[in-house]
């Protein structure tokens, strides 16, 4: 006998599953389409803000740049010196009488030019050092008046003296294997200061005059192609670490005391090259992206920041106008000596 509770009723039988309609195939791309722009959107997103995250760590100055003090003193352009090829770095006797330019296309020697911007010789290297010398930055030892060139592509400096005749080759102390030097300074004591990009961490290199290694600092920054270097009256060491687009600023016991970075605000750099400190107590650095030369006031005691004091110049072919300014060096006359590299010139700027 059935039981009727084992036959299902109208009110208890399963509804019977419906099939979920197939989607056309304009429908399916259209959903794939969707699909792929929705993950690429997402993508971006996470490329911005992983792009924010990294610059606001690692772009942003250690401390906020204050607004530049009023009644301040900047150069002004004088003139301009012509017959080098591409010049990068430049170096000037203290009084004014000879100026010495690398170029780096044409000829790729350093020139020596007389005050009046005449072109009186050339710092040859030996012959025996072979071809394919390319001068890169310039800087007159001031106890000796002998001009430094560095040379790069040949791991090494040449040594001339006031009138431009060869004396000799700088000989790297044995520790900086693979040296290749390029922004050199002196202190007052002598001492020589380069940038070495041969080595990886790239770094600064302080050596005494008869040629020791003193020291080696700025591993911990992981620079990334040192250019300029300065020293100011108190030993603390400035330095354009040019492809991070900032400047370094280290106490003279290596600790790192400042600096400037990258960015649009007032005061930031793009990409720094040469810098040089001034009778003003002014740093000047060369920013070869943003055209100009940016000036501040030089690190104090007990302080953490340098004050941004103004900038000069501008991008184009005129007089006071820049494309690509890179080294720099000043005389004891108060000018201001700026290798404007993309104009094939030396600019002069006087307080």
């Amino acid at each position: 006998m059935t039981n009727p509770m084992d036959t299902p009723t109208a009110e208890t039988a399963a509804p019977a599953a419906t099939p979920e309609p197939e989607l056309l195939p304009d429908q399916e791309r259209s959903r794939r389409r969707k699909l792929i722009l929705l993950l690429i959107l997402m993508l971006a997103f996470v490329l911005l803000l992983a792009a924010a995250v990294w610059y606001l760590i690692f772009r942003q100055p250690i401390n906020v740049i204050p607004p530049p003090p009023g009644n301040v003193s900047l150069p002004t352009y004088s003139t301009s010196v012509y017959g080098a090829s591409r010049p990068l770095g430049v170096a000037v006797l203290d009084d004014g009488s000879r100026i010495f330019v690398g170029e780096t296309d044409g000829n790729r020697t350093a020139k020596v030019f007389d005050g009046a911007g005449g072109e009186i010789g050339l710092l040859q290297p030996p012959q025996s050092t072979g071809a394919s010398h390319v001068p890169i930055y310039l800087a007159r030892n001031p106890l000796t008046n002998e001009i430094y060139v560095s040379d790069r592509s040949k791991g090494t400096i040449y040594i001339y003296d006031a009138n431009g005749n060869y004396l000799r080759e700088f000989v790297a102390p044995a520790a900086l294997k693979g040296w290749q030097p390029l922004g050199m300074a002196f202190d007052k004591a002598g001492n020589l200061y380069a940038t070495n990009v041969g080595t990886n961490p790239q770094s600064v290199s302080e050596i005494d005059p008869n040629g020791q290694l003193v020291r080696s600092f700025g591993d911990a920054e992981a620079m990334s192609f040192p250019n300029g270097v300065a020293v100011d009256g108190n030993g603390n060491v400035y330095v354009t670490d040019s492809n991070n687009g900032r400047v370094l600023v280290y106490a003279a016991d290596g600790t790192l005391q400042a600096q400037i970075g990258r960015g649009a605000s007032t005061g930031n750099l793009g990409l720094p090259r040469g810098l040089v400190i001034t009778s003003k107590d002014q740093l000047l650095v060369a920013d070869s992206t943003g055209q100009t030369i940016a000036v501040y006031g030089l690190l104090k005691a007990g302080e953490r920041r340098l004050n941004y004091i103004g900038s000069f110049g501008a991008e184009g072919a005129g007089d006071g106008q820049f494309e690509y300014p890179n080294g720099l060096a000043v005389d004891g006359r108060g000018r201001v000596y700026i290798a404007d590299s993309g104009n094939d010139r030396l600019q002069v700027w006087s307080y």
